[in-house]
């Protein structure tokens, strides 16, 4: 292909959009079939797309990952064509994954063989792709634009249908409604899969054979390997953090650039950043805060980590203080002026409730944090919210927290929060409204002074009415020995947000407030255990 004169009109800039990732990834509440689906979605370009390149007659599609490339420009991109490729990939990170094909035809090829591959190795995930042709190499900005106007279009008429549909005679999976169609050892026993199913435990039994998940990304790989005491105590936390102004961040970064030079190496430097400092550094930094707690359940189990996304299983006592360190290291790492934020969803569960609603209530959790800086105009915060599931599955979090009367808490909480680039705030009352941790914190301190069983009547008192609060903390100052006890945190909560933070905190105060009382209550259940 040395001699082969290239037209640069015949260019095609594509995109791929992996479509339904959460659906994929949490249709199962087996952990090692949800890591699977997950490894999939990370691995789908690299296991489908670049083998359908490749199966013509050229070198495929140049990744400047794997070649450690961060630069791009014209020239470079037409001497890879030179040299057998038929595309490059411009741009992979965020969710997106963008290719420059040399013409259409490449195009349409590569995809048929993708889509056949795609088939075969997911069954059922769904992947859309739009281009445009007529590229310019001097507005890079312009080009993209178009793409993503032209990739709004096929999203309106995406097909939703699934490969293929069942009988009333065929046996079905129950949660997916797919035809039974294959034998996968769960535990000690096979059982009847769907063969979307069975690709997920392929993909997760290879990686953990080859060992080619990334070290520090491993973890327990059974739920009960975590939980504080079988039988006793069976709590995890579903943990779900999301980053916030990404687009915002990735609109920053190509500020006063235009061409595709310019703009495809910030966008690269961007992605690895971002993998940097939302992923490994924080990962990094959970796993050195477990290291330091002493109780002996305190394993997690990465599930998501991709781009700002990050999803992982915990211990229920562990997950309050692993959420607040990563949102707290997150803004640590800043750069200089920019403020690097997330918000982040925690829910309880019993480690034998159904996972895939666990994740949906800490998904809505950290989603009410992103609705609080929205209807508070604020830009530069990270919150956190969390909920304790004791039923109810299949209802939204908003429904649950109205029939429970709670929808006017005090939470979320704030973890960090900045009115303007790199100036940190009161964390006391944020804008005179919302409850910072640190006043969580606080208050749960000031009610380690009156008394487990005064904090449960209290917390009861508190989701009555006002009166009865009001009632019920006057009682308690009466009957104190200990002079001082301020609720209001040195006049910063009213009485409302006093009987608001009060209950909320009852509900994990045993959970997350109270050590000493975790580690006595341990002591004792191992000792009733030893005596029986």
């Amino acid at each position: 292909m040395d001699g082969e004169k290239l037209d640069r009109a015949k260019y095609i800039l594509a995109m791929y959009d992996i479509r339904g990732k959460q659906e994929f990834i949490y249709k199962s509440s087996k952990i090692k079939e949800i890591a699977g689906a997950s490894y999939i979605i990370r691995d789908c370009f690299k296991d489908c797309l670049y083998p359908a390149a490749k199966e013509g007659q050229s070198k495929g599609i140049f990744s400047y990952k794997e070649n450690g490339e961060e630069d791009f420009t014209p020239e470079d991109f037409e001497r890879h064509l030179r040299e057998g490729y038929i595309g490059e990939v411009i741009y992979d990170g965020g969710g997106n994954f963008f290719v420059l094909y040399k013409d259409i035809e490449s195009y349409r090829q590569v995809n048929r063989r993708f889509y056949r591959k795609l088939l075969e190795k997911t069954y059922s995930l769904q992947v859309l792709t739009s281009y445009i042709d007529e590229i310019h190499f001097d507005n890079y900005r312009n080009d993209q634009k178009e793409l993503y106007r032209e990739h709004r279009k096929r999203e309106q008429a995406e097909s939703t249908l699934y490969p293929v549909n069942t009988l009333p005679i065929v046996q079905t999976d129950y949660r997916t409604s797919l035809p039974l169609a294959r034998l996968q050892r769960i535990g000690k026993r096979e059982e009847k899969v769907s063969y979307e199913s069975k690709k997920k435990y392929e993909k997760y039994e290879k990686i953990d054979k080859t060992q080619s998940e990334e070290r520090q990304i491993k973890g327990s790989k059974l739920l009960d390997e975590m939980i504080t005491e079988k039988g006793e105590e069976s709590l995890l936390a579903v943990v779900y953090i999301d980053g916030n102004n990404m687009g915002a961040q990735v609109e920053r970064c190509l500020e006063g650039k235009k061409t595709y030079e310019e703009c495809i190496k910030a966008l690269r430097k961007f992605s690895a950043e971002i993998q940097k400092h939302y992923i490994e550094d924080r990962i990094h930094d959970v796993d050195c805060l477990l290291d330091k707690k002493p109780e002996e359940k305190k394993g997690r189990r990465f599930v998501v980590y991709a781009g700002d996304e990050v999803t992982f299983i915990c211990n229920a006592r562990d997950a309050y203080a692993l959420a607040k360190e990563y949102l707290e290291k997150l803004a640590e790492g800043s750069p200089e002026g920019e403020p690097r934020t997330s918000c982040a969803g925690i829910a309880i569960f019993h480690s034998h409730a159904p996972f895939p609603e666990a994740y949906r209530i800490a998904e809505e959790c950290c989603e009410s944090g992103k609705q609080l800086m929205k209807k508070g105009e604020m830009r530069y915060a990270s919150l956190m919210d969390f909920h304790y599931c004791q039923g109810a599955f299949g209802v939204s979090l908003e429904e649950i927290r109205r029939e429970e009367g709670t929808e006017e808490s005090s939470r979320p909480w704030f973890a960090k929060y900045m009115e303007r680039q790199g100036k940190e705030e009161n964390t006391g009352l944020i804008k005179g409204n919302y409850i910072s941790c640190e006043s969580a914190e606080r208050m749960a301190e000031m009610l380690s002074r009156i008394g487990r069983g005064n904090i449960k009547t209290l917390a009861f008192s508190a989701r009555k009415n006002p009166a009865d609060f009001r009632t019920e903390l006057e009682r308690i100052k009466a009957h104190q020995r200990e002079k001082g006890l301020d609720f209001s945190l040195g006049g910063i909560l009213d009485e409302e947000m006093q009987q608001k933070l009060i209950y909320d905190i009852a509900l994990v105060y045993d959970l997350w407030f109270d050590p000493e009382k975790q580690k006595e209550d341990l002591r004792e259940q191992r000792t009733e255990q030893a005596e029986t």
